[in-house]
């Protein structure tokens, strides 16, 4: 969804493409090496960052390349079923996630960076509950979408 302001989707908003690489691959990193959440990133499929990309770019307005690519959600689905998301490793996610905008320099204004937590905090909650060993599968999967800001 674009702002009503001045016309832009979340992904123009950051720069597009290499500030969007840049914040999770350095949130990857950093993951790697937590105590708390370090175990749960190093057993991930090899290609979590480059997923974690395409998901963020779909989700803040830019290509649908998540969809296409790794089955929308039903794809989330399945990359978290079993692991068993503690509330502790959603909260240190969430963190991480926040450090990392900071640290790459994602833009800093209010309106970004509330909609930007809001949407990585749902995200977690979402993830945490697939995670669940017995989960549901949903049906019909609802879309990625794209962030609401």
């Amino acid at each position: 969804m674009t702002d009503a302001g001045n016309g832009k989707t979340m992904l123009e908003h950051i720069g597009g493409q290499e500030p969007l690489r840049a914040f999770v691959e350095h949130f990857h990193h950093r993951v790697l090496s937590d105590e708390l959440l370090s175990e749960m990133f190093t057993r991930a499929k090899p290609t979590h960052s480059a997923h974690l990309i395409a998901f963020f770019e779909e989700v803040m307005g830019g290509r649908k390349i998540y969809t296409q690519r790794h089955n929308g959600v039903e794809g989330l689905f399945d990359a978290h079923a079993n692991l068993e998301i503690t509330d502790a490793q959603r909260r240190r996610f969430v963190a991480l996630m926040l450090e990392a905008a900071d640290a790459v320099g994602l833009p800093n204004d209010e309106r970004f960076r509330s909609a930007l937590a809001r949407r990585i905090e749902t995200g977690s909650m979402f993830s945490m509950t697939l995670s669940r060993p017995g989960a549901e599968r949903l049906w019909p999967w609802p879309p990625v979408g794209t962030y609401d800001w």
